[in-house]
């Protein structure tokens, strides 16, 4: 997660916006995954 800028520093004060981006940031590093090996 270390490639999304706004997930390395916290600017987001409500947690469920900040869960909601760490969930992107997740589903992009796996939809990623998935295309190289398919």
């Amino acid at each position: 997660l270390n490639r999304f800028r706004r997930l390395s520093i916290r600017y987001e004060r409500r947690e469920d916006i900040h869960l909601a981006f760490t969930t992107l940031g997740w589903a992009l590093i796996c939809f990623n995954q998935c295309r190289r090996f398919c």
